[in-house]
């Protein structure tokens, strides 16, 4: 079903619930697309909002994942215990299984809206269910929260829909402009906004979706590494709002990652983990999406240091991008380089002080800026110290650059996004990190 079908498919069950609605003398009316959306005296405001926080859950598992969904809504509807003041509403796709919107309120789990086949990887899905979780009258709230899970590939993208027909491989994953595009089209829709947009997928803590996100939240809870099966701790997160409904955006962001520390460092059997191995080689971070703009400059005039390239500059940078890069949890297609920014020009800034004391400077002010975007993070004691919140794509050949093994045309310079065009990385990473002696000179594109 593409999206128009969504919308109808969405459209019908609303107008079923404005019905009744009306029945009982309420107004209800709803859009779609360019029309307003507007639920008059349905939806009261967010000082009088019957909820102080809906937790909005994107759980696009047509792939495989679909196995872990029935333990994790059962977790789920263990954990909410105080429905009173705090909604969950789920948009769930699976293999097997037509798409749904259900929520867990006072009223107790329900599905709302059957959506049937739908494409998870598409904005235009994301968007409409953003739209319908900040809109439904039901859910209205003082404080929302986004939470996608799914598998994720950093700047390559996130939202897997293996079930798609074969027509449309294609479109198996959301790109992370799609990303950014289909937040803000759904909170657009719904002229209301984000407190907190949280990643349950692999490597999504970096710069480049950081900044694509820039705006449409105040933070942003993601890994730098990849996610364990059991992903973020929904059991402390869920629990805790009993004590503390009210919790503020900022301390809920920062709870994530404390609660996500607590169940990836706890003793095997402490918790009902999907399984039972170690899994501490795990990370999360909160990042200050409003605070992105002076790292990107930091980025652009590093550029500017360091080009023209300077062949003997060449061996200090690489050097400090295999330092920072921990190379765990690599995926078989070899694309996660991603070295952690702090650790990476924090050892390229003391190696290149005597010899290049203006790229100094470059890396001294992009690690003042992470400082000041990175607001609270945690990594295993496994990681030694090299993951500290926010990581850069770093490629350590020009097949990586240009995913050559992919058919979906993602070279790193062509998939959209904002850090490329704004900080001209690319053109570091043609010029330092193509392995020059194998494929020549940078090409004749370098910007």
């Amino acid at each position: 079903m593409g999206f128009e079908g969504v919308k109808r498919a969405l459209l019908c069950a609303i107008v079923t619930a404005s019905m009744i609605a009306l029945a009982a003398g309420s107004t209800l009316s709803v859009g779609y697309g360019n029309q307003q959306d507007t639920r008059g005296a349905a939806i009261t405001s967010e000082d009088d909002a019957p909820h102080d926080w809906t937790i909005a859950m994107y759980w696009a598992s047509d792939n495989s994942l679909d196995e872990y969904t029935e333990p994790v809504i059962k977790l789920w509807r263990e954990s909410l215990e105080n429905t009173d003041d705090i909604s969950l509403c789920v948009f769930i796709d699976r293999l097997e299984l037509p798409a749904n919107i259900s929520t867990l309120t006072e009223d107790g789990w329900e599905e709302k809206v059957s959506l049937g086949e739908v494409n998870s990887s598409s904005p235009d899905t994301l968007a409409m269910f953003i739209e319908y979780a900040l809109t439904e009258p039901s859910l209205a709230s003082d404080n929302f929260m986004l939470i996608i899970q799914d598998h994720g590939n950093g700047y390559l993208g996130l939202c897997s829909d293996e079930g798609l027909p074969d027509s449309d491989l294609a479109k198996v994953w959301m790109s992370i402009d799609d990303l950014g595009v289909g937040i803000r089209a759904g909170t657009e829709a719904a002229d209301k906004e984000i407190d907190i947009v949280a990643m349950d997928a692999c490597t999504l803590a970096t710069v480049e979706i950081a900044y694509e996100l820039r705006g449409v939240a105040p933070y942003l809870v993601a890994s730098e590494l990849g996610v364990p099966f059991d992903g973020l701790n929904y059991m402390a997160m869920l629990s805790g709002f009993t004590e503390n409904p009210t919790i503020a955006p900022l301390d809920l962001a920062c709870k994530l990652v404390d609660d996500y520390e607590e169940w990836y460092s706890a003793p095997l059997g402490t918790y009902p983990a999907l399984y039972p191995y170690m899994q501490d080689f795990a990370s999360l971070s909160v990042i200050d999406l409003n605070a992105l703009d002076p790292l990107i400059d930091a980025f652009a005039s590093f550029k500017d240091a360091v080009t023209p390239k300077v062949n003997t500059l060449g061996k200090y940078l690489k050097t400090a991008a295999m330092q920072a890069d921990v190379s765990l949890w690599m995926n078989n297609m070899g694309t996660w380089f991603y070295p952690d920014i702090r650790i990476m020009f924090e050892n390229l800034s003391t190696t290149t002080a005597d010899a290049y004391p203006e790229v100094a400077k470059a890396c001294e002010d992009i690690l003042a800026a992470a400082d000041a975007a990175i607001l609270h993070d945690w990594a295993s004691w496994r990681m030694r110290g090299l993951v500290t919140g926010l990581s850069v794509f770093v490629c350590p050949s020009t097949g990586i650059f240009d995913v050559n093994w992919d058919t979906f045309d993602r070279d790193y310079d062509a998939v959209g996004l904002d850090f490329v065009e704004d900080s001209e990385w690319d053109v570091v990473l043609k010029e330092y990190f193509y392995t020059l002696k194998q494929y020549g000179n940078a090409p004749t594109n370098a910007k």
